[in-house]
């Protein structure tokens, strides 16, 4: 297929044509969006429940066809229509089941015989632009006449794509991902890109670096259609051919009833083991736009900025999450909270709205708040440092991330990205997290593995010590490189049985450290278990009460 870019002989892939046998097996509604959006989803309801719908939200779609504009789940209570469609190959639109289902995870508003099949954002409206001529080809210049059109003339604040490419290096460096970035750091607009469906590497667009790449999450339990906590079979895992940490985050993919092409009343379920990213993507879509809803309604000018969002989403993810083989992917047994298989985690748009709905922090301050989030701007040599005061154990999750800078020169004037035209540019941040009074780093990027290329840094830490902590947010790039960041971060808090061994289960490890303080009344573990400062009978008192239990922090949030 001619790409546009100068390359031939390439694939496109639909998730749908994927899973084609599936519409085969499931002849009726198993499930429901209104499972793949609860709490052991990607909580979407529960935000819906305190009057968040991405109202008034537009949400720009790249897509192979159209989608069913006239369908119900599109249209309001009054029958006004909040789906469009545009053309740009010059072969005029074309209704597909595909985009007229990923649509439907997004924004559908129910229908007549399915009310409780409420998208992720109900109240945010599609622009939908196809791409991808009768013949299945497709051009640079479409897709950048989709994205000028999508963005300047309709204000789309979050672009989501339909479809991947192969037969292509998704090394970040290739032509269409550049492109993506490019309009990513150009417009400020939230890119929801998929991680694919080739298993065992991630797809174009999903090496974006300034979007947020979504895998897709199975069912773990088949007679339990509410627990979203297994990566799908077929999900693109990383990381990227050139070593970054992707996908960025995991959401649900598999039965999920949707509006469908055939008819203005047709609904269907998609969604199979394999965790389709097509039908993940759209949940990140969606939860970007509840969010923006939220930032429209706050005085702050900051808490909409897409390396915001980007952070607010990341760290609010679960890690609760199985791999592709069934293991638990906890971050104690690898010293690290980024997995292949799930990325940093689960979606979860309460934990995110919670987040964002708090006041923006401050570097060279001070902060009591349980969490929060920041946006700031580095130049080269210069670090931010922002400091967190703990008042008990818990555990401190925190994300940093920046764009990727791009730059486009038309050197032809043609409107085509032409080889040579894009220019990438990528500060080198880092974030170093210190405990109080303590000179020495208990994380940063070189001590949990990132590559130098990264632009998302997530820590997952155990703190026992009350104090001040400092996060130090630093640009060390070996160019004049100046960069915006998104910062998030959140105290949780832990079980009695969380302790220094961390593998989240009460067991012989926790007795063996209890052991080793026993009667000791200078032991880092005073303020875990009894109040009285002494390690005693009352402290193994209480963990025998939780022996063999789970922590509910990574199993039973």
């Amino acid at each position: 297929m001619e790409d546009g870019l100068g390359q031939y002989t390439r694939m496109l892939v639909l998730g749908g044509i994927i899973v084609s046998a599936f519409y085969c097996v499931l002849t009726q509604k198993a499930y429901g969006l209104e499972e793949s959006t609860g709490p052991g989803g990607s909580n979407s309801a529960a935000v819906h429940q305190l009057g968040d719908t991405g109202e008034g939200v537009n949400i720009g779609f790249i897509s192979v066809g159209n989608v069913r504009t006239t369908h119900e789940a599109f249209k309001d209570a009054n029958g006004v229509t909040h789906a469009f469609n545009y053309n740009f190959t010059g072969d005029g639109n074309s209704i597909i089941a595909h985009d007229t289902q990923l649509a439907g995870i997004i924004a559908s508003r129910g229908g007549a015989a399915y009310p409780n099949d409420i998208g992720v954002a109900p109240g945010a409206n599609i622009y939908c632009a196809r791409v991808v001529n009768n013949s299945g080809s497709i051009s640079s210049t479409w897709v950048v006449n989709a994205l000028d059109t999508l963005i300047n003339t309709y204000n789309c604040r979050v672009i989501v794509t339909g479809f991947e490419f192969t037969g292509i290096d998704p090394d970040g460096n290739n032509l269409w991902t550049q492109l993506y970035d490019y309009y990513a750091y150009q417009y400020g607009v939230i890119f929801i890109n998929a991680a694919g469906n080739e298993n065992t590497y991630v797809a174009i667009f999903g090496d974006a670096y300034n979007g947020i790449t979504t895998g897709g999450l199975r069912l773990n339990d088949p007679n339990n259609q509410y627990e979203y906590r297994m990566a799908g079979s077929a999900s693109g895992s990383g990381p990227t051919t050139d070593g970054r940490r992707k996908p960025d985050i995991t959401a649900p993919s598999q039965s999920q009833t949707v509006p469908t092409s055939s008819s203005d009343t047709a609904w269907t379920t998609v969604g199979s083991t394999g965790g389709e990213t097509s039908w993940a993507a759209p949940h990140a879509a969606g939860a970007a736009a509840l969010l923006l809803e939220l930032a429209d309604t706050t005085p702050g000018p900051n808490d909409n900025n897409s390396v915001v969002i980007k952070a607010v989403i990341v760290n609010s993810t679960m890690p609760n999450i199985e791999d592709k083989t069934g293991a638990e992917t906890n971050p104690a047994d690898s010293n690290d909270t980024w997995q292949a298989d799930r990325g940093y985690g689960r979606l979860d748009c309460l934990r995110a709205y919670q987040l964002l709905d708090t006041n923006e922090v401050e570097p060279g301050t001070t902060t009591t708040q349980d969490k929060g989030w920041g946006l700031g701007q580095i130049g080269q040599g210069v670090s931010n440092v922002y400091t967190i005061h703990i008042p008990t154990r818990c555990r401190l999750i925190a994300t940093t991330t920046w764009q990727r800078r791009m730059l486009w020169n038309d050197n032809d004037s043609d409107g085509n990205v032409d080889p040579g035209e894009l220019t990438p540019y990528l500060a080198n941040l880092d974030m170093t997290v210190k405990g109080p009074n303590e000179p020495n780093a208990i994380f940063n990027k070189a001590m949990f593995g990132y590559d130098e290329s990264d632009n998302l840094i997530k820590c997952d830490l155990l703190i026992l010590t009350p104090g001040d902590y400092t996060i130090e947010i630093s640009n060390n790039s070996t160019t004049d490189e100046t960069a915006n960041y998104g910062f998030a971060f959140e105290l949780h808090p832990i079980m009695a049985g969380d302790l220094p061994q961390v593998d989240y289960i009460v067991d012989y490890n926790d007795l063996s450290t209890l052991t080793a303080d026993w009667l000791s009344e200078v032991s880092p573990l005073d303020s875990l278990l009894s109040p009285n400062g002494i390690i005693d009978f009352a402290d193994f008192a209480i963990l025998a009460q939780d022996w063999l239990q789970i922590d509910p922090f990574y199993y039973q949030y």
